[in-house]
């Protein structure tokens, strides 16, 4: 038995599933799936607000969890009213007829007794419902069989997030499983670190690069498996929130009797249970066995023509650097720092996994994976500008001011060229592999469309929020010149909420800006104080000031005060 849903948060079903399947084994008949239908299409979400991407991104990594609770009581409120209109429709046409008019006297009556007796305080719990919830989920309610079922259904989901899944123990899983170096030739798209390339990585390489990917749970539940590859599409796309087209080619369970359909789709990512899978490696790419953790690339999978060829050297080299990361079972830098002369593979996986033993949440590890391949997606545009002088997943315009002095540039990348150009070469291959698939195709037209979209126009918000985050050689000049930007391009409502959508609390809110309060400039101080005026004049800015620290807020109440007062 299964529901066929448009909506992603298909786990919220799974009660009410079960029910049906009880009732079906004991009236197997079509009332019994009619009324299966019916109580799942009549699930009330009409008070649950449509977020968009960015208040999404915002109340996805918000430590407040009333953020956009007015958002919530406004469509709460209009429905209450609603009701209340209702009610009071029924009472005037009770009023003139004496049949239902002699109905409602006696039930105000029953009412009235009911209240005497100090059971009837139904309103002001409806009123006092609203208060203290998590507003990362509406609650509602299915009714079936007379069973009312509380229901949760989660407002942060990305679009290529599938149920409720569990990326951390995908990671676990094949994190840990150590391959021994062989002799056979490495594929340029796969290991990017040579015969030491992390599994993890691995993995990566083969979602990003659009390989066909199998996980075999031998003897596992097909709900198990399924997780596994629903966690997969995650990490391909980036959190599920960077790139689009994974779960379009995913298939979370199959078995042999659907294998020339799985065949016919390019790159899959299919879950499977039958072991007769892996007898036969003409048939994937990557093959993830669950029950061993470990990663195998199939000896069938020809090197592509015409693909960046590494010399011998170079590909020692990548694997000598990596040797001493593959080689700590852990993978966690135990001084609480990450390795930064390797990699960014080498700062990603240790972060990963130092975040994975201090038992952070769901969400934080897939911000972290977010922000990797945001980071790898930031490098492909640089790389075709380099190649062609054209690219449509950037501004060309913002690529080319990246290599001179100033505040502009593109994106997140590093303002150091040398930096920037040894990650482009480190990642040549992948980027070759990648460009032509189905995410790079989606990622091109998804730039057009948040460009036309975009209400902040004419400057990189991502790439000024990482200058005042991470650069340490701005001159005053290029400090003032960000902040003046900033408060001439952010004005409406919605330029405030795409500004903070690039500030998440989980990763310091306001921080970066607030350090203008202290700028010896008082220019930057104005600028400063000016568009911290406008962030908390909107209503999820004035969350966002409110929970900065102490010192900020005070430092911005005085700077505020002493210019109006000048």
């Amino acid at each position: 038995m299964a529901v066929c849903t448009r909506h992603r948060f298909i786990h919220i079903y799974q009660a009410i599933l079960m029910l049906a399947l009880e009732n079906y084994y004991r009236v197997p008949t079509v009332d019994t799936l009619a009324e299966l239908y019916t109580s799942v299409n009549q699930m009330d979400l009409s008070c649950m607000p449509q977020l968009s991407r960015h208040e999404t991104t915002i109340l996805r990594f918000s430590d407040d969890q009333n953020m956009f609770e007015e958002r919530f009581t406004q469509l709460e409120g209009g429905r209450r009213l609603a009701d209340t209109l209702s009610r009071d429709a029924e009472r005037l046409e009770a009023l003139h007829n004496p049949a239902l008019a002699e109905l409602a006297a006696s039930a105000s009556e029953e009412s009235a007794m009911t209240s005497r007796r100090g059971t009837a305080p139904d309103s002001g719990r409806a009123r006092g419902s609203t208060r203290n919830k998590d507003r990362r989920f509406f609650d509602t309610e299915i009714v079936y069989s007379g069973v009312k079922l509380p229901i949760r259904v989660p407002m942060t989901v990305y679009p290529e997030e599938i149920s409720d899944f569990s990326l951390i123990q995908l990671l676990t899983t094949f994190a840990g499983a150590l391959q021994a170096p062989s002799s056979k030739t490495t594929h340029p798209h796969l290991e990017s670190s040579g015969q030491y390339t992390h599994p993890i990585i691995l993995l990566m390489n083969g979602l990003l690069t659009q390989k066909r990917v199998i996980f075999l749970g031998h003897g596992k539940p097909a709900g198990e498996v399924a997780n596994y590859v629903l966690a997969a599409v995650a990490l391909g796309s980036g959190g599920g929130g960077v790139l689009r087209g994974f779960a379009n080619r995913a298939f979370p369970y199959t078995n042999l009797t659907n294998l020339d359909t799985l065949l016919s789709f390019s790159g899959y990512i299919a879950g499977v249970t039958n072991p007769a899978f892996e007898e036969h490696p003409e048939w994937w790419d990557l093959l993830c066995n669950i029950n061993t953790g470990k990663i195998t690339v199939s000896p069938a999978l020809a090197v592509p023509s015409g693909s960046h060829a590494k010399s011998q050297a170079d590909s020692l080299r990548r694997s000598l650097d990596s040797v001493s990361l593959s080689r700590n079972r852990s993978f966690s830098s135990r001084e609480g720092k990450p390795d930064k002369w390797n990699n960014l593979d080498t700062e990603f996986i240790q972060d990963l996994m130092l975040a994975i033993e201090r038992h952070y949440g769901e969400v934080a590890i897939r911000a972290k994976v977010e922000n990797y391949v945001r980071r790898f997606m930031s490098l492909v545009p640089l790389y075709e500008f380099e190649r062609s002088g054209s690219t449509l997943l950037g501004d060309p315009a913002h690529i080319a001011a990246s290599d001179k002095p100033g505040i502009d540039g593109y994106s997140i990348s590093p303002g150091d060229k040398e930096s920037r150009n040894h990650d482009i070469a480190f990642y040549q291959s992948r980027i070759e592999g990648f460009i032509g698939t189905q995410a790079y195709h989606n990622a091109q037209s998804d730039y057009q469309s948040m460009q036309s979209s975009s209400f902040i126009r004419g400057i990189d918000i991502a790439h000024m929020v990482y200058c005042l985050r991470n650069s340490t050689n701005l001159d005053v000049n290029e400090v003032e010149a960000i902040y003046k930007r900033l408060d001439e391009q952010v004005v409406t409502d919605d330029q405030v909420t795409e500004l903070l959508a690039s500030l998440p609390q989980s990763q310091g809110g306001l921080q970066p800006l607030a350090y203008g309060f202290y700028h010896p400039s008082p220019s930057i101080r104005l600028y400063t104080v000016r568009l911290f005026e406008k962030i908390e004049g909107n209503q999820a800015g004035a969350r966002y000031v409110r929970s900065t620290n102490f010192f900020h807020q005070c430092a911005f109440s005085n700077l505020r005060y002493a210019f109006s007062c000048s």
